[in-house]
């Protein structure tokens, strides 16, 4: 075994990397057919850095700057150079190929810069979204066994440098905590002298990693599932297949020198593929936010002249809303995309087209696939919400029956494709679970789907007991310290769609007999106190007499789903819970 693997811990080792791979002929396949290539996102950012260096590659809008420096412009050499720095400021601090690299922060052109650095190097980009506090971070560290880990000092009021101060002790693999901000006040590495002032490429020469696009290179962290992390591994072809795949001249496409913008955080696979990836596969720029605020957001498609923009629809209805209050004309925007991991209603996709005189398009997709469906936009289905659309070129989609539910038409829904992650690891489970262990190469969503009529699917269940919206919440978890409270005898959460939010998280509640039943503000007091995320709280609260449990005892969320989607908050409960 290599010396350095075996003394680095557990989590993402050479060792690890190696054992997940596509059959040769498979990989052959998908490369035939263009879906696959040999080159990465590192090469289509030194050729357009050649040809047009002052092309911009990020604009990036930081809220908390002065008022005149808020918008941040990258240029293709300027990236291409600080890329070649921060490689070598990571292969400075001891990360050399296939070590993980954990980073944890806002939508900052230096997110984007730490991600292609860590490609450069052959390193494994292991991003964290910035809302998840100590308790998923810890477990996104340990499964990983990321090596250093990247955070702001202080971001949006959470002390993320002191939380991972804490940590570090029960963290031996972790070699190095670097911190943008104040650096000192914890003893973290700091990022502003190391990676931004220090010229080490000047001095260092990190090796070239082997060429192999097909390789991990990107650990998603997916925090929703038994209250544990768990993690997708891409590698540069499974991510590029999503953008390869795309040939309607009126949807995303390929068009070159596109300028795209993306809502979600940074951190995640759908702003990854967003705004960092398809840009440079078409040299492009990728516009984003650091603070949400749709106001924002709309003057950006304006004075970007964003050509493509994605989110949740939770987003999109604040956009309109925005967008009623104030009229903008984003005069080059010529796509909306909607949806990913929730569905979006059918009046919103009009009134949005209206709203900004512009196509509207959703689509289905998960970290473990990206991009997995896409709408055409021109069906009433469509129009009315009621498709998720085709799959995209190459995805295979097989939905299967659901065990006990014979003759129904809705089933498991998996996928099989150039886009499929290479391996899927769940927190406690000894290895990765690779994609093509079995040679099929099928793997399950957690989604429950059934046939469109016209080709595609609806997405009619997400993940089990996964709920939310821009952020997927940890049921088991929020369950377990809801039961923590005095007042809670028996908890569960589900969704629930706010007319105005979206997807948000619902608590349904069985008051304890000895103490008066549990107030919404409070339940959420006690969950943020230990450690819940603002975005994972729940926003409406329903108090029950008994919660619904199957035959062997496990609370029924989908009935209970139901249950509360026909009724209003506030109202009487005038009839008991049946679970239909």
């Amino acid at each position: 075994m290599n010396p350095r693997a075996a003394a680095a811990g557990p989590g993402l080792t050479p060792a690890v990397l190696d054992a997940v791979t596509v059959p040769p002929h498979v990989a052959e396949g998908y490369r035939a057919e263009g879906w696959w290539r040999t080159e990465t996102f590192l090469h289509d950012l030194l050729r357009t850095a050649a040809r047009a260096p002052e092309r911009p590659a990020v604009i990036a809008h930081r809220l908390h700057r002065p008022a005149g420096r808020r918008v941040q412009t990258v240029g293709y050499a300027q990236l291409a150079a600080y890329v070649e720095r921060f490689a070598a400021a990571l292969y400075a601090l001891g990360v050399r190929e296939g070590d993980p690299v954990a980073y944890q922060l806002p939508n900052w052109w230096e997110t984007t810069a730490l991600t292609l650095a860590c490609l450069r190097l052959g390193a494994v980009a292991a991003p964290v979204l910035p809302t998840v506090r100590t308790h998923e971070l810890a477990q996104t560290l340990r499964l990983t066994g990321a090596r250093v880990c990247v955070v702001p000092d202080v971001w949006e009021g959470h002390p993320h440098a002191e939380a991972l101060a804490d940590l570090a002790a029960d963290l031996p693999w972790l070699r190095h905590r670097v911190v943008l901000g104040d650096a000192a006040a914890t003893g973290a590495v700091d990022f502003t002298t190391h990676f931004l002032r220090t010229p080490h490429e000047r001095a260092l020469r990190p090796p070239q990693p082997r060429a192999d696009a097909d390789r991990p290179a990107l650990a998603v962290s997916v925090m929703n599932v038994d209250a544990a992390a768990s993690c997708v591994l891409h590698t540069p072809n499974t991510l590029y297949a999503n953008i390869s795949a795309q040939h309607d001249p009126t949807g995303p496409g390929r068009r070159p020198g596109e300028v795209f913008y993306s809502a979600l955080p940074l951190t995640s696979l759908a702003s990854l593929l967003y705004t960092v990836y398809w840009p440079l596969a078409v040299g492009g720029t990728g516009v984003c936010q650091d603070v949400w605020d749709p106001d924002v957001c709309l003057d950006l498609l304006d004075t970007a002249a964003v050509d493509q923009a994605y989110a949740a629809p939770v987003y999109w209805t604040e956009v309109l809303a925005a967008q009623r209050r104030r009229p903008r004309t984003p005069h080059r925007l010529r796509l909306v995309l909607s949806g990913g991991r929730t569905g979006t209603p059918g009046p919103l996709l009009d009134d949005l087209g209206r709203a900004l005189d512009t196509s509207v398009r959703t689509l289905w997709g998960a970290p473990e696939v990206g991009m997995g469906t896409l709408t055409k936009g021109d069906t009433p289905a469509e129009r009315e919400g009621r498709s998720d659309g085709l799959p995209l070129d190459g995805l295979q989609i097989s939905v299967l029956p659901r065990p006990g539910h014979a003759g129904a038409k809705a089933g498991a829904l998996r996928v099989r494709g150039p886009s499929v992650c290479l391996a899927r690891w769940h927190h406690g489970e000894p290895t990765p679970v690779a994609t093509w262990a079995d040679g099929d190469g099928w793997l399950g969503t957690g989604d429950t789907a059934l046939g469109d009529g016209l080709g595609g699917i609806r997405v009619t269940e997400r993940a089990g007991t996964r709920t939310g919206s821009i952020f997927m919440a940890p049921v088991d978890r929020i369950e377990r310290e809801l039961l923590e409270h005095p007042a809670v005898a028996e908890a569960a959460v589900v969704a629930h769609t706010d007319p105005d939010l979206g997807e948000r998280t619902c608590a349904v509640v069985v008051p304890a007999s000895d103490q008066p039943p549990p107030a919404l503000l409070e339940l959420r007091e006690h969950l943020a106190g230990g450690g819940t995320g603002e975005a994972f709280l729940p926003t409406r609260l329903e108090l029950v007499s008994a919660l619904p449990r199957d035959e062997h005892g496990a609370v029924r969320h989908e009935g209970l789903r139901r249950w509360i989607s026909r009724l209003l908050p506030g109202q009487p409960r005038t009839t008991p819970f049946t679970g239909t």
